[in-house]
């Protein structure tokens, strides 16, 4: 079988920023329980210092670590991580 070729389909998305500061923001945006900022022994045994937050990851059922700047994104099975890179690559504000 020979490799096909496809393309993204075009859909929206909601996305927050979480930059560090934004803590109401982002509880607004997720709802509870489903947003925590990492405390300072959390982020050895994460194994990344830069994670500041953890994320609840419905559509995987896991608490994913992420770092200040990345985006939480919303689509149909919840919320999820983006860093900014694939962010700038994949979505432009509509």
């Amino acid at each position: 079988m020979h490799p096909q070729t496809f393309r993204k389909r075009p859909v929206e998305i909601q996305a927050v920023r979480w930059t560090g500061e934004n803590l109401t923001e982002v509880h607004e945006f997720t709802g509870e329980g489903k947003f925590a900022i990492l405390a300072e022994i959390d982020r050895m045994v994460c194994g990344n210092p830069d994670c500041t937050a953890e994320l609840f990851v419905a559509a995987n059922r896991v608490w994913m670590a992420i770092e200040t700047g990345e985006w939480i994104i919303q689509d149909a099975k919840g919320f999820y991580p983006c860093k900014p890179d694939i962010f700038a690559a994949t979505y432009e504000a509509v």
